[in-house]
């Protein structure tokens, strides 16, 4: 690949070329003259060609400065069109909230839905929040994650934690399955019971010996093994088998007709989920108005 001459030396010769004066091209630049004229020195040396003489007080191009300006004007428009473009698709968002995927389609949407669609409240209107979906641990400074919802953890003691809700867990499946095999967890066999491991980090995954009667007996080597809830929920919602999956990521099949609750108990468990932020942030106004809605009907 060939060489190239030095980008700000290709700059500050458009600039000067331009504006045909290095004081006028350092004022665009940000610099002084005198770094202008080095760096078009430094193009110079580079091509071994003189770009510009003096006539009296005035710059000039020479031949060669000629030769070189259109094609560097354009390429230097190109590369500014392209910043623009780049700049444009970059998102706007002023408050970030990094969130588990366990809540990122179900509870979060519906609790923020309020606030961002009121188009009378115009801090809430003003509010630019981009959601992320992350694994813990997340670090909070120096990364722009302003917040962070979790479950069953100290990762974040270092920061204000609020609770945010408690959730419960049932056994859901398709109506097609519920109409086959019926709605009573202790008629289905091993090989139609959906596990759940949430991973080592974890040791409160869902458990079907909770939900069932204590003499069932279950052979865990039968039935899928999945390592997250929505995982569960989608294999119950093609009708693979019974999933124990927490209410609140359920809710919105059930109430769709998607899923049908089995007749098992409701299992609480046994932790809160709660968003964690850094106190120097806790005075913040975005973020106080998303932590007002998120917090808001928790019972507390």
């Amino acid at each position: 690949m060939p060489t190239l001459p030095p980008l700000n030396a290709l700059r500050a010769f458009e600039a000067v070329a331009r504006t045909g004066a290095f004081t006028t091209a350092g004022s665009e630049l940000g610099v002084t003259s005198a770094a202008v004229s080095q760096q078009v020195r430094n193009l110079e040396t580079f091509w071994q060609k003189k770009l510009f003489i003096r006539q009296g007080n005035r710059l000039a191009l020479t031949e060669a400065g000629i030769a070189a300006y259109p094609t560097i004007g354009r390429a230097m428009a190109t590369l500014a069109g392209l910043s623009d473009t780049m700049s444009e698709v970059r998102p706007a968002a002023s408050l970030v909230l990094s969130v588990p995927h366990s809540i990122a389609e179900t509870w979060l949407p519906r609790r923020l839905s309020a606030l961002l669609a009121d188009s009378d409240n115009a801090d809430a209107a003003a509010i630019r929040l981009q959601v992320r979906i992350d694994d813990d641990p997340v670090e909070l400074l120096g990364t722009g994650v302003h917040m962070r919802i979790f479950y069953g953890h100290e990762l974040y003691r270092d920061y204000r934690v609020e609770t945010l809700f408690r959730d419960h867990t049932v056994a859901v499946a398709s109506p097609a399955f519920v109409a086959r095999f019926g709605s009573a967890p202790n008629g289905i066999a091993d090989r139609h019971l959906i596990h759940t491991s949430w991973g080592p980090s974890y040791a409160t995954s869902p458990s079907w010996p909770e939900h069932l009667p204590p003499d069932r007996l279950v052979d865990t080597t039968q039935g899928i093994r999945v390592n997250a809830s929505s995982t569960a929920l989608a294999f119950a919602r093609s009708g693979a088998g019974v999933a124990l999956v927490p209410a609140m990521m359920a809710s919105d099949d059930l109430e769709q007709g998607a899923l049908q609750r089995l007749d098992a108990p409701e299992i609480a468990m046994p932790h809160p989920y709660s968003i964690a932020f850094p106190f120097a942030l806790q005075n913040r106004p975005d973020l106080l108005l998303v932590l007002d809605q998120l917090t808001r009907d928790r019972g507390d």
